[in-house]
């Protein structure tokens, strides 16, 4: 049935993002892919097991039916302790309710899970250039967690999300830590939104903001500081950068560079005070829907080196190529400073 995968995928799903591109992913998160939809929804074993017992096509209906009807009951008689079910045996209409209740709760939870694999699919469509080619599987004590994470989420916003943090493990297994499920599954919606905010402000894995905004801040962001997506807030961080004679200290954005240089010669590492996000804050970073451009984030940084005596100058250059290994920038700054 595995070489069969796709087809057997694109028939249990309901989405239409991902036919047309299947054939564009690679093998591993095709594998992974089938992993997780399965986990969540189980489509992908009854197809397996429908494809098995065609040649027990001729079954009676009649006979099909009463056995799905036993197999429900006796799957939630297990569900019951033993002890209750005893008692509410002997009351008809209380068993009613209680099987209503068990039956309707598993439903919604099944509902809950079944979207987040529909998000999942979708995302993964859509970013399918942006996947590892190794062929490990899903760890699946993660997959457990995941599971039990995903049958909560009732509102279309939490399964997006949800469906996110499975595409991004299919894609690249290992990225998103078991601590980052657990907080995600507890974060408040303040929270949250202080967090999407702040994003706009991320240079790589920090934000360089002046002192003042920090103290008109400080309650979101000492806020997000206790839900473990930043620190430096309630004790001052700082990164280092490294000054040579021939190469200044640089911070590198996405379409930016800034060149600094410091006051002495002699100075060969510069910290800069910054508020740094944890491992689950750039996990989270991922996956966010990060605010447009953000006029305010260079104005920022360009105060808080202000504000640091140890520099002298900087400039700040548009990024005309950049890869691993290489930073080719206009050498006429879009801006500059000097503090003399």
């Amino acid at each position: 049935m595995e070489s069969n995968l796709g087809n057997i995928i694109i028939s249990a799903a309901s989405g239409g993002t991902l036919p047309a591109i299947w054939h564009m992913i690679p093998e591993g998160v095709k594998n992974r892919c089938g992993q997780g939809f399965d986990r969540l929804t189980g489509r992908l074993t009854r197809k397996w097991d429908q494809e098995d017992k065609k040649e027990n096509a001729d079954v009676d209906d009649d006979i099909k039916r009463e056995g799905n009807k036993s197999e429900a009951q006796r799957k939630v008689l297990d569900l019951l302790v033993p002890d209750v079910a005893k008692t509410i045996s002997a009351d008809p209409v209380l068993l009613e309710r209680a099987t209503v209740e068990m039956m309707g709760d598993a439903y919604r939870k099944q509902e809950n899970k079944d979207a987040v694999a529909e998000e999942a699919l979708k995302d993964i469509g859509e970013k399918h250039t942006d996947s590892s080619d190794t062929r490990e599987a899903l760890d699946e004590d993660w997959l457990n967690f995941f599971s039990s994470y995903a049958e909560k989420a009732t509102s279309e916003r939490t399964r997006q999300l949800w469906g996110r943090i499975l595409s991004g493990e299919v894609r690249h297994p290992g990225r998103f830590s078991l601590p980052t499920l657990r907080l995600l599954s507890e974060i408040d919606q303040k929270t949250a939104s202080s967090f999407v905010e702040i994003s706009s402000f991320v240079i790589r894995n920090a934000i360089y903001i002046p002192l003042e905004y920090k103290s008109e801040h400080f309650s979101d962001f000492l806020r997000l500081e206790n839900a473990g997506l930043i620190n430096g807030v309630s004790a001052s961080l700082a990164i280092t950068f490294q000054e040579k004679p021939d190469t200044p200290a640089h911070i590198v954005d996405e379409d930016f560079v800034i060149l600094i240089k410091t006051n002495e010669n002699k100075i060969k590492n510069l910290k800069i005070t910054a508020i740094i996000l944890t491992d689950t804050g750039t996990e989270l970073l991922k996956i966010i829907d990060k605010p447009q451009k953000n006029p305010d984030k260079m104005a920022k940084l360009e105060e808080a080196l202000k504000e640091n005596i140890s520099i002298s100058r900087y400039s700040i250059h548009k990024i005309t190529h950049k890869n691993e290994n290489s930073l080719n920038y206009d050498m006429n700054p879009i801006s500059s400073w000097d503090r003399k």
